[in-house]
């Protein structure tokens, strides 16, 4: 008797199954059309991805090598189009990319654009901002002592991994301008502080003991 009640109870679980799946078979493979679909969608992303990245890579690889063979205009295009890159990692290495290549090929003025786009991108990393400033400075040849000074000052006014290096060129900048009894007294500042590398100590010693030679 048991074994009739079991036949009829699974008939009606299939009965009520079939009817389920009627009712709702449609959504239920749109439901697993649309994950099949998320999954290859996903992959395939994946694989577009890691191929952009790997031809942005190649291209960047590309650019140093023409930087390096003097072909500044090639390398120039190279660095811009990776700077355009704006997801990609290399594209702030590219616009420094961008900025040597304008600097070798004698284009001052589009050089410190080029550094000016990095330091005043607030997206990036401060670290880099800070290392543009740098180098717009040791390679700027044509601005007046207020306008680089101007631009070391963030990195004087606030503690930073670049401070230390910014203070010297604070001082090589006053030399740079004969501004000496202001370079004589950021060097003396600057000697005491506990901070400064070993090699950085030497160098600053220096040059302290080259202009006290010249002063007496």
């Amino acid at each position: 008797m048991a074994d009739i009640f079991d036949e009829v109870s699974e008939e009606l679980k299939q009965d009520q199954l079939i009817k389920t799946w009627k009712k709702y078979s449609k959504l239920i493979i749109f439901l697993i059309l649309i994950i099949i679909i998320s999954l290859v969608s996903y992959q395939g992303y994946l694989t577009w991805n890691k191929n952009k990245l790997e031809a942005i890579s190649e291209q960047y690889f590309q650019a140093l090598d023409k930087l390096e063979d003097r072909n500044y205009s090639k390398s120039k295009n190279l660095f811009l189009n990776n700077s355009q890159n704006d997801k990609s990692g290399y594209s702030i290495l590219a616009l420094f990319g961008l900025a040597e290549s304008n600097y070798r090929n004698g284009k001052i003025d589009e050089m410190l654009d080029n550094y000016k786009k990095i330091y005043d991108d607030e997206s990036i990393d401060i670290y880099y901002r800070n290392l543009s400033r740098i180098l717009s400075i040791l390679k700027d040849n044509s601005s007046s002592f207020d306008q680089q000074k101007s631009l070391l000052e963030p990195m004087l006014n606030s503690p930073n991994l670049l401070e230390v290096i910014a203070a010297e060129l604070e001082v090589l900048l006053f030399i740079k301008f004969d501004k000496i009894k202001d370079a004589q007294k950021a060097l003396d500042v600057l000697l005491k502080r506990s901070d400064i590398s070993f090699e950085q100590k030497n160098r600053l010693e220096l040059i302290n003991k080259i202009y006290k030679n010249n002063a007496e």
